[in-house]
């Protein structure tokens, strides 16, 4: 997946159906912080990615 990302933000991963918070260093490395599966209702969506984004 980290092939994928370029630039701090949330990913959808399709293969494993998911969202993904990643954060990219000023030199380059990819961390995923983390992710939250698709059946999430959306209000849990909206209070994890209002958490993850700040």
């Amino acid at each position: 997946m980290d092939g994928w990302v370029n630039e701090t933000g949330i990913y959808e991963n399709l293969s494993k159906r998911r969202w993904e918070y990643w954060e990219v260093s000023q030199q380059g490395i990819k961390t995923m912080v983390s992710w939250l599966c698709w059946n999430a209702p959306n209000s849990v969506y909206e209070q994890w990615s209002k958490s993850v984004l700040h």
